[in-house]
Parts: structure tokens; sequence; C-alpha cells
């Protein structure tokens, strides 16, 4: 706009200035740094900092040529002789391109500090190689409060091409063959066993109850991710219980058709509900996902055979006896190896036995 009409766009930065200046105020903000169209705020909390982005935009919605993206972090900052610097900074200023116009990009920082405040909704864009950003970065856009949703198709951001050396290849897989081969015999522990990295699996595994079933092969991502929320399962806690369902909620919004997903849910849902004093509305969406993870054709068998093992317990908890003895016998033959399987087989005899 610029080249084209110097003053119109001088004049459209001025209005941005009065717009968004009193906005930035009533969120406690500080208005760092100018370059250009571009601005550089800072807050007092990641809460303050989304609510005036969302403030912002719509304050802008309706301004003709006034189209922002948004891009937010959290971490430190070096202000010196009115300048800013750190790694943080930059971060920010990397993934503003993956909103879209008239849409917010947050950092992980960020999502996981609002993840409990159900009046945001985040959507995983990518974990990208930032230009000039050492750390590990996954993006998400903000869709709620009518926020435009970001595609990674369109996104025209500053990223780093990813490596393709064999050499580096071959050094990233055995990292990986002995990082989650080591993973779930450090965590298994508890009513829970990590879930075991389906390289080994074969293509011919049977559904208890359905019949043949494919044993997904996630990639390593998706691999951490799940391995984090099985972690996080054994905390036991309601911040760590929502974060599992969190990450559930993202897994699922990306491949529906995945049933480990829904029976990490089912699991965690069933979690919340025993720390919540068996909430009955709680563990009947556990029983939705479980049922939905049971009857998937795309499952592997360590998320099938926890899904029958929680049911169990639920229907324990309602006194169905039978059921539950079904249940625990489908886990059983799912993976008779299971964590915690022939312990709870075992107290449904001793009941049976009564």
């Amino acid at each position: 706009m610029s080249a084209k009409d110097e003053e119109t766009a001088y004049k459209l930065v001025k209005k941005q200035r009065e717009i968004l200046k009193p906005i930035v105020k009533e969120h406690e903000g500080e208005w760092l740094k100018e370059e250009g169209d571009g601005l550089l705020l800072s807050f007092p909390s990641s809460k303050k900092a989304v609510n005036c982005a969302i403030q912002i935009q719509f304050a802008v919605k309706n301004v003709d040529e006034l189209n922002l993206r948004i891009g937010i972090h959290q971490g430190d900052i070096i202000i010196e002789d009115r300048d800013v610097f750190g790694d943080d900074v930059n971060i920010a200023s990397r993934i503003e391109p993956f909103a879209a116009a008239g849409g917010i990009a947050v950092s992980q920082k960020i999502q996981q500090d609002l993840s409990s405040n159900p009046e945001f909704k985040f959507k995983f864009i990518d974990t990208p190689n930032l230009k000039g950003v050492q750390q590990e970065v996954s993006v998400y856009c903000i869709i709620s409060h009518g926020l435009p949703q970001a595609k990674k198709s369109d996104v025209q951001a500053k990223v780093e091409p990813k490596k393709k050396y064999a050499k580096d290849i071959l050094i990233s897989s055995l990292f990986g063959i002995i990082l989650f081969s080591y993973l779930p015999q450090f965590f298994t522990s508890g009513d829970f066993q990590f879930f075991q990295s389906s390289f080994s699996r074969t293509s011919n595994l049977k559904n208890p109850v359905t019949g043949e079933l494919k044993s997904t092969k996630h990639n390593k991502d998706i691999l951490i991710e799940l391995h984090t929320a099985d972690s996080l399962l054994l905390i036991k806690g309601l911040s760590e219980n929502l974060e599992i369902i969190t990450t559930a909620d993202i897994l699922i919004n990306e491949d529906s058709l995945q049933g480990d997903y829904y029976s990490l849910r089912g699991i965690a849902y069933f979690q919340r509900a025993k720390l919540l004093n068996d909430s009955a509305e709680i563990i009947a969406k556990s029983k939705r996902d479980l049922d939905l993870a049971i009857e998937s054709k795309n499952i592997n068998i360590n998320y099938i055979a926890r899904a029958y093992m929680t049911l169990s317990d639920i229907y324990l908890l309602e006194n169905k006896l039978q059921k539950a003895d079904k249940a625990i016998k489908n886990a059983l033959r799912a993976n008779k190896k299971l964590s915690g399987v022939r312990e709870r087989l075992k107290n449904i005899n001793r009941i049976k036995l009564q």
C-alpha cells in the first residue's frame, strides 16, 4: 500500500494506533515497539494478552484494509535502550504469520496456560522449524470467539527447511527406537501402562468383539503426545487430567476415526469422574468414548485393552458384575500382560465368590 499511496498507508497506521492503544492500556499492556505497521506488545499474563488480542480483532474487523495477524508467546524478554531482545521475542515474531488474517496464533505455552479455561478453544497447526529459533515450538490457533481458523497450507511463515540427510534420518530413527523402547519400562506403574510403540505390531490383529482391526503406526510427534498423556495419567491430578483431555480433543479433531484417541479420552474422563466423587455426567462421557474406541477398526491393541479395562471398572461402579466380568475378559484377550488387568479379574472373582 505504501508503494502505491504513501499518505493513505500512513493514515492507516495512525488509525491503527488510535484504535489499539486504548485497548492495550485497558488490558494492562505495554506498547514496546513499532516497526512499520507491526507492533510488539507485552502483558502481565497470558490471559490478558489473549483477551486483548481478541478485542483488537473485534475492533478492527470492519475497518477497511486493516487486516491484522497476531502471534502470542509467553517467555522472558530483555529491555535495553528502548529496544527489546530475547529468543522469546523471536518466537512471537515467527509464529505471527501462522495466524489467518483477522486471527490469532499462539505457542504451546499460551495454549497450556489457558487449557483449563473453557472460554478458549485451540486447534493445533504445526511444530515447524522456526528460523533463528533453537527451541521446539508447537503452534496453535484460537478457534473460539468467532476467530478464523488458520490453514497450514496457507501459512506464509518464516520456516527453516527440514533436513533430509540419510545420516540424520538414521540417527533420529535409532534414537526414536531406543527412546520408545525405554520409556514404557520407565513409566509403567499403577493402574495404567504406557502405550507401546506399534513398530513391532503385526497387521492381522483381532478386536475381541468386532473382528479385524488395523494397528496404526503413529508418527513420532503423535507418539510423544500419547506418551506424555499416559505419564500425566499416573499423576492423578485435576490439572494434569484436563491437559490429557485437551490433548485427546486435539488429536480427535485431527483424526476422528482413530480409536486410540477415544480410548485415551474415555480413560481420562473416568479418572476425572473418580476425582470428582464419581460424577455420573462425566462417567457417561467416558462410556461413550470407550464404546467408540472398542467399536473402532483402527485402534492399537493396548488402547483397546485399556478401554475394556476401564469399562469393567465403570460396570463394577454401577454394580453390573456380569458386564464387568465380560469387559475385563475382553481386555485380557486383547493384552493379558497389561498392567492391572489380572488384578481386576481377581477382584471380580473375589466378589463373585462372596
